[in-house]
């Protein structure tokens, strides 16, 4: 049976970067068009108890995308890195919660 995560708060992180991002003026098929795409994505799989690997792989893409197309020292750039740490807390979090209870 494949775990069941709570990704409440990576999903607010998410939803305010989106928000964030979407007050600029941003052109169809551009950077900031596609990691919205990315972003809704893991929103949408983080609003519920999904299974781990969904939010993973969504997560996985998500860091492909910035390691191929996004400038490192970019405010997107920023953006990512603090997802994927929200993302990897949720995950320590869960860890240390089981490691307790064993």
């Amino acid at each position: 049976m494949a775990r069941r995560i709570y990704f409440g708060d990576l999903r607010t992180v998410v939803v305010e970067h989106m928000r964030e991002i979407n007050q600029r003026e941003i052109e169809p098929y551009s950077i900031e068009w596609f990691l919205l795409k990315y972003l809704k994505r893991i929103s949408v799989l983080s609003n519920d108890r999904n299974r781990s690997y969904e939010v993973e792989g969504s997560i996985r893409a998500l860091m492909r995308f910035y390691v191929d197309n996004i400038d490192e020292r970019s405010d997107l750039a920023r953006r990512c890195a603090h997802i994927h740490s929200k993302y990897r807390e949720t995950l320590l979090a869960i860890q240390r919660e089981r490691h307790r209870k064993d």
